[in-house]
């Protein structure tokens, strides 16, 4: 069997991820090659995400890459996937979901900054998520990989930036990170997954199976059926996280409001997908339309 093209963003990050894929693939005896390819994400880095025009900014082109056979698979951060995917293409794998929680990085926690101290981050769930709890702090936008965003930090152009605490645990970064504890700041879902996307019936399915995370894609599937069903994009400030409890899943979702301090909140344990849909109904009537959003003009 010729080697394994995987395909990814040219980021440290980016790169990394894909060495984990590699490295369990090569662990199961296949020989594999990574294929750093560009995305419009990358190209440009100053549009903030809510504003960028339609979905998977990061992830259209290597995906195309995929489809087009220039690679075998494609390997993203989860939570940077379009709700559907091209046609001929699945999420053949994830990996174990590393912690799906938020950090701060600045030289005081959080409660210790100064009143108008400028944060960088450029998704708006983290926004309003942060003016909840410190509205007398200013936010700024914020782009390009992680080494960017700490070159800029270090710069001074911030006081302090939020990111993914998986992507410091991954890259081993030693900064003067907070912890930001998910009762203020739910994650974004699929937030901490990796996902290895592929052709659909080529043969591949098989041998990446061989590295999936049974009990992460279980919650992968069920994060992102609640995002799917409600249509979610990534101008909405919305944070999901799924976990397994003894015999089942519990879910929670919390949705921001766009023009005041406010989210609405609904939390599940629940044992089929029946009982998560009926969640998914009483959010579509809980939610105010006033919140910039309407779900029931998706249904």
């Amino acid at each position: 069997m010729p080697a394994i093209r995987i395909g990814t963003r040219p980021s440290k990050l980016a790169m990394k991820q894909a060495e984990m894929v590699s490295s369990l693939l090569e662990g199961h005896g296949f020989e594999t090659a990574i294929v750093p390819l560009s995305s419009s994400g990358d190209v440009d880095n100053k549009t903030p995400l809510y504003e960028s025009k339609g979905t998977g900014i990061f992830v259209e082109e290597i995906n195309r890459a995929v489809l087009e056979n220039e690679v075998d698979l494609a390997v993203h951060s989860a939570k940077d996937l379009p709700s559907i995917l091209p046609d001929g293409l699945d999420v053949l794998a994830v990996l174990q979901r590393e912690d799906p929680s938020d950090v701060l990085i600045s030289r005081e926690p959080l409660m210790k900054l100064p009143s108008g101290s400028v944060i960088g981050t450029s998704s708006m769930r983290r926004i309003r998520e942060l003016l909840m709890v410190r509205g007398d702090l200013k936010t700024a936008n914020i782009r390009g990989n992680l080494d960017t965003r700490l070159r800029k930090l270090s710069g001074g152009e911030y006081d302090g930036i939020i990111v993914a605490k998986a992507g410091l645990i991954r890259l081993s970064l030693d900064v003067e990170a907070h912890g930001l504890g998910m009762d203020d700041f739910l994650p974004a879902p699929n937030q901490g997954i990796i996902a290895v996307v592929g052709r659909i019936g080529t043969g591949m399915e098989e041998a990446v199976q061989k590295i999936n995370h049974d009990e992460t894609m279980e919650i992968y599937r069920i994060e992102r059926h609640i995002v799917r069903s409600l249509n979610l994009g990534c101008s909405m400030p919305a944070g999901i996280l799924c976990t397994k409890t003894v015999s089942g899943y519990s879910v929670k979702c919390r949705f921001y409001s766009n023009f005041i301090r406010e989210f609405k909140e609904f939390k599940l344990i629940f044992y089929n997908m029946g009982d998560l849909d009926e969640l998914i109904s009483r959010i579509i009537d809980k939610v105010p339309a006033s919140y910039g959003y309407n779900f029931r003009k998706n249904h």
